[in-house]
Order: C-alpha cells, then sequence, then structure tokens
C-alpha cells in the first residue's frame, strides 16, 4: 500500500502531535511538567507551550528532551507504530520551521520504520553557531551546499557539499555554517542501530 500525504487532512503540519507525543512520553515515565522541564533545564512554561503546541522548540531543546525522556530524537517526531508500506510526502505539503537561525524541515511525520527520522535543515552563518547537543541513536549528515562546520567532543571537520559525516548521536556535537553562507544538509537518525549487547 502506498499512503500520500497529500491526501491526509491537516498534513500540511508536518510536526503536529509533537506536543501530545512528549506529554504521551513525559505521562508514561510517571514524570509531571516539573520534573521534565527540570532533568531537560527548561522552564516548566517552556514545556507547557510546547505541549499544547504553542511553541515549536529549538534544536538544542528537543534534544534535552529527548534526553531527559531516555527516548531516540526520532520518538519525538513519530508515534513508533509502523505506518504503510510506502508513503509518499509531496514537497508543497512539508513546512518549515524556524527557530534561532536553523530551518527545519521534518520528511518523516509518521513512522515508515519505527524509530528512523529524516529532516532538512539549514543553518544560517552566526557567530555563535548551535548549541551543542546529544542524544541517543545515530545521525547521519549529508551537505547540500555551503560548508557546515561539525565540532565534536575530541575534534571537529568541515563539510562541503557532497560530504558526510556519521556518528553516534550520543557524543556532544555542535553544527555552525562556515564561509559566511548558510550550509544545508539532510540529516538521517536512527535508534535501530543496536550492537551485539543491545546497545544503540
Amino acid at each position: 500500500m502506498v499512503f500520500d500525504v497529500s491526501d491526509t487532512p491537516g498534513s500540511s503540519r508536518a510536526l503536529a502531535g509533537l506536543g501530545d507525543r512528549i506529554r504521551r512520553l513525559r505521562a508514561s515515565r510517571g514524570l509531571d511538567q516539573g520534573e521534565l522541564a527540570a532533568r531537560a533545564e527548561l522552564d516548566v512554561s517552556h514545556l507547557i507551550n510546547i505541549e499544547q503546541g504553542e511553541m515549536t522548540p529549538a534544536l538544542d531543546v528537543l534534544a534535552r528532551l529527548a534526553t531527559a525522556l531516555d527516548v531516540g530524537l526520532s520518538q519525538l517526531f513519530t508515534d513508533g507504530r509502523p505506518g504503510p508500506a510506502a508513503m509518499v510526502l509531496r514537497g508543497n505539503e512539508v513546512p518549515t520551521v524556524d527557530t534561532d537561525g536553523m530551518a527545519l524541515q521534518v520528511l518523516t511525520p509518521r513512522a515508515v520504520i519505527p524509530g528512523l527520522y529524516a529532516a532538512r535543515y539549514r543553518i544560517s552563518p552566526t557567530s555563535e553557531g548551535v548549541r551543542p547537543v546529544k542524544h541517543e541513536g545515530h545521525d547521519w549528515l549529508y551537505v547540500l551546499s555551503g560548508q557546515l562546520h561539525v565540532d565534536f567532543d575530541q575534534g571537529a571537520t568541515t563539510l562541503r557539499a557532497g560530504d558526510s559525516v556519521s556518528f553516534s548521536a550520543r557524543v556532544p556535537h555542535r553544527l555552525s555554517a562556515l564561509g559566511g553562507a548558510p550550509a544545508e544538509f539532510l540529516a538521517v537518525g536512527a535508534t535501530l542501530l543496536a550492537s551485539p549487547r543491545g546497545e544503540v
């Protein structure tokens, strides 16, 4: 079965349900809003706005929430239930969410494969860059244009169009654009890749 997202009412809101998924994950872990906010280093009012869908959190906030909930980042964007065998997502159905110098397009609004997500990012060149993040799973980045600088705990690399990098997302990483121009890249993340001991 092929599922065309454009046939679904309200499908233009790729991030719809994000706040509700965070609320359900929090409740399933027996946490109240104050406890989750403290674990994620957020103001309670900020968390309430996210859960109510009144605010779209920045990437570093999403990563902190995922870590505080002990889930992979992809689980904040998918409901974890297998979807249809194939899914079509039309370009005009993918909204861009701008937060703190970064534009994000979530390309997997529903899970075809639970634990897997894909997104397109555009980072504006700023002196600060994007705050370091870490979360469960593995990430793969592929640069479409510009220069993407990736800082890790023990090293850094600069990627240009056509370059890619893969790494454990548990390693703190900071992304920034170099050369005075935005960096645009694809990111694919997975919490499926387990070691023989069952670790991600």
